[in-house]
């Protein structure tokens, strides 16, 4: 039986007085995000609004995410965001972070990316949806793909300090990294611990 969203109890700074809302909500209260759906439009509209409604305080964002990726293009309003907040962005990588979700991942303040113990990152070339066109539409395509590419690549090498030509390479196949190859990698700086368990 589907529960819905569940409702959690929030004490207002401002009183003593508690009130039920939305789990979601009370979480963005805390400065909480999750980034764990195919990365499209409208969502990232919404997404860009809920980051930008949050830079009027200069506490940290945390972003949680567990996405396999989605547009390219939409993936990039997403980080060109993050890039220009004045709030550091914690970024954390649980499940899997693929593709374009993976450019987020990387886009987040230094020192300030993690990733899960049993997280996994893959990195790729940008694709193209099937689209019949003529010879000078795919030409087109092709040229802008490529473009795309080496925006790209350009991120990851400046976030990473890996050379253009080594990310060039490994964006030519899907990249799959564990948590602690993606940290070697350069995308996250530390993989999370798991608190002491009690003997």
């Amino acid at each position: 039986m589907p529960f819905g969203i569940p409702k959690v109890r929030y004490r207002r700074r401002s009183t003593d007085r508690r009130i039920w809302m939305d789990l979601y909500e009370r979480l963005f209260k805390e400065r909480v995000l999750f980034l764990c759906k195919e990365i499209r439009m409208p969502f990232v509209t919404r997404f860009i609004a809920l980051l930008l409604l949050m830079t009027s305080e200069p506490e940290d964002i945390y972003i949680y995410m567990n996405s396999r990726g989605g547009e390219v293009e939409a993936s990039l309003a997403i980080y060109d965001s993050i890039k220009v907040m004045l709030p550091d962005v914690c970024t954390m990588a649980m499940g899997l972070v693929g593709s374009g979700a993976s450019l987020i991942l990387v886009g987040g303040t230094i020192t300030k990316r993690v990733a899960l113990p049993h997280a996994r990152v893959l990195i790729h070339q940008p694709s193209s949806a099937p689209i019949r066109k003529n010879i000078d539409g795919l030409v087109m395509e092709a040229e802008d793909m490529l473009e795309l590419r080496n925006t790209i690549a350009d991120i990851y090498a400046q976030k990473t300090g890996k050379p253009v030509d080594v990310i060039q390479k490994d964006l030519e196949r899907d990249s799959f990294m564990s948590a602690t190859e993606a940290q070697d990698y350069g995308i996250v700086d530390r993989v999370a611990k798991y608190k002491k368990e009690n003997p």
